[in-house]
């Protein structure tokens, strides 16, 4: 088995005049937590959707654990295990945290086409469900209705809910986006949690974040792949320093 479970060459996608991936190559390690970062209008986002397959690319190619998924349906690279977050969380805000989760857990185990069981009392989910709720630190919020948790909450509960798919990698959209202090605390101590075990591709705009989390760092500027490497190394990057993080 290879140690690299992602490899993007050559991707290139464009809306008109606008050049949203320009060639961009990257390249993603097992368990390693991943960032993706660069100025607003960089591409990031028109990246992380090509990978989710939520967008296909006018070219290029994408490698996920040995298989070709550059044309490839979002729920073909779901079963996969590519599993990813939104910059807007997608939750159901009517159900509580717990059946938020189980209709996860159901929907990656398969239909149940048993339509009128409560889906808490299913065998599957009541097997599931705790370690899924301890896993993002909401056991105590299992009954709280999602509408009414806070922001860093429902991120949790969003990312929880990837989690029940048992993803080999996870793509994460700014999950700290909009979150308080408080919220980028739990949201930064979930994905420490998660390295290791995990394989993360985190796009953010914290750079404190960014900098405590990630292993390796690629950066993006006007769709292009200017630099990639550790952390120290991208803080002293005279191309990120100037495109991006500024001389301070």
């Amino acid at each position: 088995m290879s140690d690299r479970i992602l490899e993007v060459r050559d991707l290139t996608k464009s809306y008109g005049a606008i050049m949203a991936s320009r060639r961009l190559c990257l390249d993603i390690d097992r368990g390693e937590v991943h960032a993706l970062i660069g100025p607003n209008g960089a591409g990031k986002t028109t990246a992380i959707n090509q990978l989710s397959g939520d967008i296909l690319p006018d070219s290029g190619s994408i490698v996920f654990d040995g298989v070709e998924i550059s044309r490839m349906p979002p729920h073909r690279r779901a079963r996969l295990g590519l599993a990813r977050s939104f910059q807007i969380t997608s939750i159901f805000d009517d159900l509580t945290v717990e059946e938020n989760l189980a209709l996860a857990i159901i929907a990656h185990a398969g239909h149940n086409f048993r339509f009128w069981r409560n889906c808490l009392k299913t065998p599957l989910v009541q097997r599931e469900l705790p370690a899924a709720l301890e896993r993002v630190d909401l056991d105590r919020q299992a009954g709280t209705i999602a509408r009414s948790l806070s922001h860093g909450e429902k991120r949790q509960l969003e990312v929880g809910m990837a989690l029940t798919g048992r993803p080999k990698l996870l793509l994460l959209d700014e999950p700290m986006a909009g979150m308080g202090p408080g919220g980028t605390v739990e949201m930064a101590k979930l994905i420490g949690r998660l390295r290791g075990e995990i394989t993360i591709l985190l796009v953010e705009h914290d750079m404190d974040a960014v900098f405590a989390l990630a292993d390796r760092i690629t950066v993006l500027v006007y769709g292009e792949c200017v630099a990639c490497g550790t952390v120290a190394e991208i803080r002293h990057h005279p191309t990120v320093r100037a495109a991006y993080l500024g001389e301070d």
